[in-house]
């Protein structure tokens, strides 16, 4: 179990989350694209979004448990750790279940992505910061200036720490493969739908509701492991105290305000969305000097944040995993 961890946690360190057309998460959005066009000309579309919430939760459910239980059978042994001085437990490495957890995880690429709008900032090349900040943002980036640039990259890596990693890592702990990749619908399901416009404002609620209840718990542990990440920062703790709530999210605006008291910076405000303002509540303050402000080092500090905060919570995950006195059902994955 933990080999299968460490191996699915190493290899999105190592290579990044992979781009191929069988990617778990890309069939997720494909199917998820299809129940669309057969849910939505329900009259009532709260009805048709929770159709096809639970139409979506029922296949990835069916199908991760038909893969990954007849995968347990394809173990490959490594040998045997000696535990004590007369017991050895065999060590065996599940190729199917790492390439399933592997899918689940980001880390990599969202730090390369960030790291890409840093090197085009670094390189006063503000076109090129744009168009690389699209790929990670929903918002219009066409004129962002360098201060809204480094802002919304920031506010990107806080809420891929816990989307991204925290709560997937949770799920699979908590319940194995399919438990995980149902919180993995949830939040495909509200980056698709979860919209507050014509189409999906009603559509996409009870999606987008599942998708803030199944972040609820880890948003909230995370906080803990940036804290101690952080060093234990002051700031950081008191930024939390403070913006923690200051969303209409009941999670977005936890993450955001860690980084933002950590980093000495203001996160929110106005944004375009569609050709549409949106102003967002703004979190933390600027602590930093207007010129500090439009320093594109702070995504490399928030980079570096992210990566401390996602090793603490994987060893302790891994630790969890070793010795709390979990049901063998949700060990075994």
């Amino acid at each position: 179990m933990l080999i299968n961890l460490a191996a699915a946690f190493a290899l999105d360190l190592l290579v990044g989350d992979p781009v191929f057309q069988w990617h778990p998460v890309r069939l997720i959005g494909k199917m998820l694209a299809r129940f669309e066009k057969a849910f939505y000309g329900i009259r009532r579309k709260v009805l048709g979004g929770g159709l096809l919430v639970t139409s979506a939760f029922l296949v990835v459910f069916l199908v991760t448990m038909g893969v990954s239980i007849p995968g347990r059978y394809l173990d490959i042994p490594l040998g045997f750790a000696s535990v004590g001085q007369s017991r050895a437990l065999p060590l065996a490495v599940n190729p199917i279940i790492v390439i399933l957890v592997f899918c689940l995880f980001c880390n990599r690429d969202m730090l390369k992505e960030a790291g890409s709008v840093y090197e085009k900032l670094a390189a006063g090349d503000m076109p090129g910061a744009r168009i690389r900040l699209a790929r990670i943002v929903g918002r219009d980036t066409s004129r962002l200036d360098r201060r809204a640039i480094i802002r919304a990259t920031v506010e990107t890596v806080a809420e891929n720490l816990v989307d991204g990693f925290t709560s997937p890592l949770f799920y699979l702990l908590a319940g194995g493969v399919p438990l995980a990749y149902l919180f993995k619908t949830a939040s495909t399901i509200d980056s698709m739908f979860g919209y507050r416009n014509e189409r999906y404002e009603k559509f996409g609620k009870i999606g987008a509701r599942c998708d803030d209840a199944l972040n609820y718990v880890p948003a909230r542990l995370n906080v803990l492991f940036m804290f101690a990440a952080s060093g234990f920062s002051a700031n950081l703790w008191r930024a939390v105290t403070r913006f923690g709530r200051a969303h209409p999210s009941p999670n977005s605006a936890i993450a955001e305000a860690a980084f933002a008291g950590w980093l000495g910076l203001a996160l929110g405000g106005p944004s375009v969305y569609g050709g549409v303002e949106k102003v967002k509540p703004w979190i933390g303050l600027n602590r930093l000097s207007p010129r500090e402000l439009e320093d594109p080092a702070i995504i490399l500090r928030a980079n570096r944040l992210y990566l401390r905060a996602a090793l603490l919570t994987f060893f302790c995950g891994c630790a969890a995993l070793a010795f709390l006195p979990l049901p063998p059902v949700f060990r075994r994955f």
